[in-house]
Formats: structure tokens, sequence, C-alpha cells
């Protein structure tokens, strides 16, 4: 019997052994990423998720408008109307749970914060979402170089550090030059996405949009994406760090009183803060948010975007970097998205090369990997690249980066601890905010090329002073124009400047019936003290034009026409015409070229369109009754 029981109880033993095993762990839904749903395992945990939506709208229409606002206007109806749409069952859903969340239109996503594994599984299951990620917080500021005194309770320094001159890097890029043709930068919005602003430093507060002289509102001028862990968003701008408000003076900065820091002084400054707290915080969420608020400035609550208020140029002395832990920088998609919106608006993006020289191929952070950023390497004092900028390919695309380089080593711009606080810096986070200047400075001489972005790159890098190195990056030697060193070689406001005053004008009908000739008119004028030889202009003949005639009689050459003039006088203006005609309906672009002897390409005009119609347009007589 004893052996029986004993049998029986050691089958039962078996067959619970058998039977018991570790129960598995539950599989996230497909669309939720494998680190989102780790970061919820434990019981309680939440975290912050970003949440994509389907499809995205055409912007490339944009590209065709002629103005910046239109642009502007165009790109963020699109976009919030596709969101509104994509985002509705989504955000109604949310808001009924009582979820806090923000829609970042701008990408087609939604951020959502604290959520916990029941909620992800929600999302994470629903047909209008596309994927669910982890937005982890970590450092923005990489490698920072940051070295900050304060050089006002010191003794004097000596030319070029010392506050009663102009700061040497806003002389290398000829800034000053530019100040006295009078063009500072006026009618620009610089938009700088950092760590935040001291608002009402001496160098800074006279250059803030949103103080009129005599009161301050922030409201569609200060944004804050980044709040401290706990606290809400702050109203007011802030910088617990000091980069921001270094960088926003040497785009814009300018006491009145000798501490003249800023390249463009006459631009205004908008600010939105990526980066929390005295390490710079930041996250993909943070960064789009605030390209979100250039795009369409916001009131501090973050309502009621305003494309009408855009800034011109974002200055991103920043990185996303994956080996911080930040989610989403490792295929850096929603930044190559934000980006090139802002571009289809007519917004330029300048960004920091990086600070991990002197090995190639360590352009390797979003956004300055991107081609939709314009990558500013840094230089020193003899125009010799500083040792940690960031040398090219980029890591991302492959293509030559920097695009060029600006003084970055050892540069005194605004500090945030006081209101009259300065400080040195060395960086290529200080060399970006140099560019944003000189492109707020050409943008003011020339306000045809506001919004005009591939133009304005275009002009930067033909008119960039070229640099050598014997480094050999990315298969490209340091010897040749443009390599993975300096790109195109050192920043120069002045040469941009003259270069623009010069470019091409054409001028066309606006809407022509197809089969009627019409006439394209294109006129160059030298504005400069300098006699230009070698002179071609050239234009392009899209293959659904007839050319009928030019004058004077032109070189054909496939679809381009060209004339050769052999010099262009101060002050003289050069003109030629087509006449051509048109069989299909539709809008035609019309782009001309100017080239002379030392610019080293092609400078590419304000382009004009013309729309092809297929009937004659018939104006009602209007009639008005007399009195």
């Amino acid at each position: 019997m004893k052996r029986f029981r004993l049998f029986i109880t050691s089958a039962l033993c078996l067959a619970m052994l058998t039977a018991w095993r570790l129960p598995a762990l539950p599989e996230p839904p497909p669309s939720v990423s494998a680190r989102a749903w780790a970061a919820t395992a434990v019981r309680g945990a939440v975290a912050d998720v970003i949440v994509t939506l389907p499809g995205y709208p055409d912007l490339s229409p944009s590209r065709a408008l002629r103005t910046k606002r239109e642009k502007t206007r165009f790109v963020v109806r699109a976009l919030q109307t596709h969101a509104e749409r994509a985002q509705a069952r989504l955000r109604a859903d949310l808001a009924a749970r009582g979820l806090d969340f923000f829609s970042l239109w701008i990408t087609n996503q939604i951020v959502v914060r604290r959520v916990d594994r029941p909620t992800l599984r929600w999302l994470g299951t629903r047909s209008d979402v596309i994927h669910v990620d982890l937005d982890e917080r970590t450092r923005g500021l990489v490698n920072n170089q940051t070295q900050h005194w304060r050089p006002k309770s010191y003794a004097t320094l000596t030319f070029p550090y010392s506050p009663t001159t102009i700061e040497w890097g806003v002389q290398r890029v000829n800034a000053p030059q530019v100040w006295a043709m009078g063009y500072t930068g006026q009618g620009i919005v610089v938009a700088n996405l950092d760590t935040g602003v001291r608002w009402d430093h001496d160098a800074l507060k006279l250059h803030y949009r949103g103080w009129n002289g005599v009161t301050v509102t922030h409201d569609y001028h200060w944004f804050d994406a980044a709040p401290e862990d706990g606290n809400p968003p702050s109203l007011t701008p802030v910088d617990l760090n000091g980069h921001g408000t270094h960088t926003t003076g040497t785009a814009v900065g300018d006491d009145g009183m000798g501490n003249q820091i800023g390249v463009a002084p006459g631009a205004q400054w908008i600010a939105c803060r990526n980066m929390a707290g005295p390490s710079g915080i930041g996250s993909v969420a943070r960064y789009i948010a605030c390209f979100q608020f250039a795009l369409a400035p916001t009131d501090v609550n973050g309502n009621f975007p305003d494309p009408d208020r855009s800034a011109d140029i974002t200055s991103n002395s920043w990185a996303c970097d994956p080996a911080y832990g930040e989610i989403g920088c490792d295929v850096p998609t929603a930044l190559v998205t934000a980006t090139q919106a802002l571009r289809n608006a007519g917004i330029m993006v300048i960004a920091s090369a990086g600070n991990s020289g002197p090995s190639c191929e360590t352009v390797r952070l979003a956004p300055a990997t991107l081609d939709q950023a314009f990558t500013i390497g840094a230089t020193n004092g003899s125009d010799a690249i500083a040792g940690f900028s960031s040398r090219g390919p980029s890591w991302l695309t492959g293509r030559i980066k920097p695009d060029i380089v600006a003084p970055g080593v050892g540069v005194r711009s605004a500090w945030s601890s006081s209101t009259n606080s300065y400080g040195f810096s060395s960086g290529t986070s200080m060399a970006a905010p140099h560019v944003a200047g000189v492109v707020a400075l050409l943008w003011s001489a020339v306000p045809d090329l506001r919004g005009e972005v591939e133009t304005t790159e275009m002009l930067l890098r033909s008119t960039a002073r070229p640099l050598t190195s014997s480094e050999t990056c990315g298969g490209v030697p340091g010897s040749a124009w443009p390599n993975n060193t300096y790109g195109y070689g050192l920043v120069d406001a002045l040469a941009a400047v003259n270069v623009a005053l010069s470019a091409p004008v054409v001028t066309a009908p606006a809407f022509v019936p197809v089969n009627q000739p019409f006439t394209v008119v294109i006129s160059a004028t030298n504005i400069t003290p300098i006699t230009r030889t070698g002179v071609v202009i050239s234009s392009s003949l899209p293959t659904t034009l007839t050319l009928i005639s030019s004058e004077p009689p032109g070189i054909v050459s496939g679809n381009v026409i060209s004339w050769t003039f052999p010099s262009l006088a101060p002050s003289a203006t050069l003109t030629v015409s087509l006449t051509v005609s048109a069989a299909l309906p539709g809008p035609i672009t019309h782009q001309a070229y100017l080239r002379f002897n030392g610019l080293p390409s092609p400078i590419l005009g304000k382009t004009a369109t013309t729309i092809l119609l297929n009937r004659r347009l018939i104006f009602p007589l209007i009639r008005r009754d007399s009195d």
C-alpha cells in the first residue's frame, strides 16, 4: 500500500513539474517598439511615447510659390489639415481618457506623456496608429567645448577679445562691411532652438521680437518645449545652461555700448527651449516641437499657431545622439520630415557640425548629417579648422559635410548669469549662429532671396573663401574644393551680398494662353565697385517651351541658352530677352544664372513662374453706375 501511495505521489509530482513552466512574457503589439514596451514592463512604470499616424501631405507645390509668406502658409495649412484628419479620433480618445498629449502636426505624430502598459497596449492595437516609440530624454549638448569666464570683472582683454571692439568672429565673416552698406538684418527673424535665452540681457533685449521698447509679450516669441521634470513649461524665456543665450548673442547681439557680439544686430530673435536644465536634456519630441514653433509660432501655452509670424532662419547648435540613449536619432526619420517641411516653407535650417573631430566621418549626428540642414564647422582665429570640429562626409548620406565653416574658437558672447555678463565659448555651436547672422544680412540686402533656401545655400557655398588641408576624408583629398574638412570654405557675408545684389532678375507674365508667344526678360546689374569680366548670363529652357527668338541672339546648347559679355562695369546693367511659347497648359518656371571671372559657380537669380492657360482669360467689363 505504501508503495502504491508513493507511486501515486511521484506521478502527481512529475505531472505537476511537467505542466508547470514560467509564464510567457507578453509580446508587444506589432506597432509598438520593443524599447517602449520594455520601458513599461514594471508594474506602475510610465513612459513618454511618440505615436505616428498614417499618411503625410505633399508639400512640394510650395516650391512654385513666389514669396516666403505664401510658402509658409501653404505648408502649415497642408500639414494641419492632414493632421486634423488623421489624428482626430485619437486626440478625442486621449482627451476622454484624461491623458496628457501634444500634437506634432509637422510630422503627423502625437506625443503622449506618462503612458503605462495597458495604455501602451491600447495605443498599439488601434487601426489609426502606425507606430509607437519611446521618447527618451537625454543630453543634447554633445561634447560641448564651452569655457566660461566673466571678462567684465577682469582686466581689459586685448584685441580681438576686447568688449570695446567688434568681436573677432563678426569681423572675420566681413559683417561690418555689409553693415556699412546699410544691411544689418532688418526685417529678418532668427529662431534660436537651444537651452533657452535670457531675454533681458543687455545685448539681446532690444532685438527680442517680444519687446517693443516699453512692454514685453512672450506669446508668439517664446515657447518652452523642454520644461524641467515635474514643472510646467516656463511662460517667460529662461536659460539655465547659458548655451542658448550665447548662441543667440552671436547671431544678433549688440548692447549699443561696445559689445558688438552679433553678426546681424538689425535682425530680431525668437526662441524655443528644446534642451532642459543645466545639462541640456533634449529629446526627439522636444526638437520637433521647436521646429514646429519656428514654422508657426504659438502663444506661450502652445495654442493658436500663426504661420505669418514664422521665423526666417533656425539656428541649431545641438545634436540628437543615440549614444546617450536618445530614441529616434539612429534613424532620424522624424527630424528629416520636420526639417524638410521647414525648407518647403522657405525657412533655413542651420546646424552645427558637432565636436567629435579631428577624425574623418565624425559628422554623425542629426541634424548635422541631414541634407535638409546647412551644416557648419568651426575655425580658429587663423582660419584653421578647429581640432574638435567634426569632419565629413555625413554619416547618414555620405555627402560632403560640413557645407561651410565659420569662427568657433574663443567666441565671446552674452551669458545668462546676469543682464550684462559675457563669456567665451568654443565649439561648432558657436560657428552655426555666425552663419545664421550672415543669412539674415543677405536676406535683408536682397529681400527677394528670403525664403529661397536652395538659392541661398548655393550663394553661401559659391562665395565662401576656399580653404584646404592635408586631410583626406571620405576619399576626398583636403586639397579639393569642396572637401570634408572645410566644406566650401569660410563664410563671407560681403561676398555673398555683393554677388546676390548682382544676381539676374527674371520677369515674365504671370498668365499666358497656350500657343501664344510671350517674352521673358533677364537683367543683371553690377552693384559693386568692381568691374566684372567674363560675364555669362544663361537660362535653362524647360522642355515644354519652344524658343522663337532671343535678343541679342544667344547660343543654344541642349536646353540652355547663354549670352557672353566681355565685362559689366559698376552700376551697369545687362539685359537679354527670350520670346517663347508653349503648347501645354500648366506652370513653367523661368530660371537665369550669372557667372563671371572669379566666381566658382554660377549664381541663380530669383525665378519667375508663368502659368499657361487652356484658353484666354476673359475679364468682364464692370460698369459703374453713376451716382
